[in-house]
């Protein structure tokens, strides 16, 4: 129950931060002489002609300033993050992408870190710890989800970002705001303007090479900030093919070597069990966001705002299994399914969803004791970041950035969550009207 309640705090935290994990600030800005261009006409030719670009490598840099110098990874107990982990602070590297192959270097604020994506296998090392890691596809697991997206896809900069922009132009405006000099390259601003009238995220700001058509840089801005929060993309880069050789790794002489399986989508073992819980206890499975009579119907202990900001409409309930209901109806799990019952509790977990798109607020619960609820309040003392405040009367840890925020506290033995893309004022009403 500790090890998912604290999960799930870290996950409606720095969901503002996983948009940039993996694109791997930016080259110097400044004229350019291309023609203008209409944002139909440039999306075009993203799709059309990118894909004829097989080869980028570049000069690398990242900058993270929505957390400042503190670090939700710190949840688990590392004051210093390391690894991938703490790529998330910012950082500078080198990265390579070719045919589906993909290699990072980067030198980050605590220690080197390397990834090399090549087929269905990816390694990492990381410099302070001397550990390598192999995580490679599972064979003969009997799963029956969908195989997980090619992991060199998050170290490629320029598919990421294009990636980035498909998912968040259905909530977003898009405009060509301008043109500039990215990396030495003439590109294209092409500006995403979140359509929500609620949300506190101001922008999202890609630079588009404007004769090869690949993403070189994304810039992430809160509303009413000139300065990006976060930022990505190349400061050099090249389209020359590249050698075969700097897709193979070999862990470092006297690194430890961890070997793990990717095995099926994240989520998808989770989403597998509930279907069979759903089967064995005779009802149907819920596929489709439940309603809140049939979320309470799951999670009795379920609390309810009565008081919503406008333009922040119910959209759907989702509730976990317990642990006892997954093991009962899997019967005999995969490794991968005891690791997802393990992390479950006696307890459902629920979840409501308000708002759409960049307006929505997360609303998490679950039952709790006094002692877990201690044990959750030492994790999080360990950040700078977190800051108190009072919800309903209560007390409450508050976590408040430019770009969303989250509070979490208990409500009788209900554990509460909420986050969003949304103002303080606005996220506290939905807190302080749970009855």
């Amino acid at each position: 129950m500790r090890r998912r309640t604290l999960a799930l705090i870290a996950a409606g935290a720095v969901i503002a931060v996983v948009l940039v994990v993996g694109v791997v600030t930016a080259g110097a800005q400044g004229p350019s002489s291309l023609p203008s261009i209409t944002v139909s006409q440039l999306l075009q030719n993203v799709a059309t002609k990118a894909q004829s670009t097989t080869a980028v490598s570049g000069d690398v840099a990242w900058s993270n300033d929505l957390l400042g110098s503190s670090s939700l990874l710190s949840l688990g107990g590392n004051q210093t993050p390391a690894g991938l982990s703490s790529l998330l602070t910012g950082g500078s590297g080198r990265v390579w992408a070719q045919n589906g192959k993909a290699r990072l270097e980067s030198q980050g604020q605590n220690g080197d870190f390397v990834a090399v994506a090549n087929g269905a296998t990816i390694w990492t090392w990381d410099s302070m710890t001397n550990t390598a890691t192999r995580y490679s596809s599972p064979s003969g697991s009997g799963a029956t989800a969908s195989p997980a997206p090619a992991p060199q896809a998050s170290l490629d900069p320029a598919t990421a970002i294009a990636a980035l922009v498909q998912k968040l132009a259905p909530n977003a405006t898009l405009s060509v705001s301008g043109r500039a000099v990215v990396a030495g390259r003439q590109t294209y601003t092409l500006t995403l303007t979140p359509t929500s009238p609620v949300t506190t995220f101001g922008s999202v700001r890609v630079a588009i090479d404007g004769q090869r058509w690949v993403p070189l840089r994304v810039q992430v801005f809160a509303k009413g900030d000139g300065s990006a929060v976060m930022s990505a993309g190349f400061k050099r880069v090249s389209f020359s093919a590249i050698s075969d050789s700097l897709f193979s790794f070999s862990p470092p002489s006297g690194a430890t070597v961890i070997h793990k399986q990717l095995g099926t989508a994240q989520g998808a073992p989770l989403k597998g069990m509930a279907g069979k819980v759903g089967a064995a206890e005779g009802g149907a499975t819920h596929h489709a966001p439940l309603t809140l009579t049939q979320a309470k119907a799951q999670a009795p202990f379920l609390l309810t705002p009565s008081s919503t900001p406008a333009g922040v409409a119910f959209r759907g309930a989702f509730v976990t299994p317990t642990s006892a209901k997954a093991q009962a109806a899997i019967g005999s799990p995969t490794a991968q399914q005891a690791r997802m019952i393990a992390v479950l509790g006696k307890h459902p977990t629920a979840a409501l969803d308000y708002g759409t798109g960049f307006g929505t607020v997360l609303v998490v619960e679950s039952k709790t004791t006094a002692g877990q609820d201690a044990q959750v309040q030492q994790q999080l003392g360990r950040l700078s970041t977190i800051g108190k405040a009072t919800v309903n009367g209560m007390p409450a840890t508050r976590l408040q950035t430019s770009l969303g925020s989250v509070v979490t506290f208990r409500q009788g033995d209900v554990r509460v969550i909420v986050a969003g893309f949304v103002p303080w004022s606005d996220l506290t009403q939905i807190a302080g009207s749970l009855q």
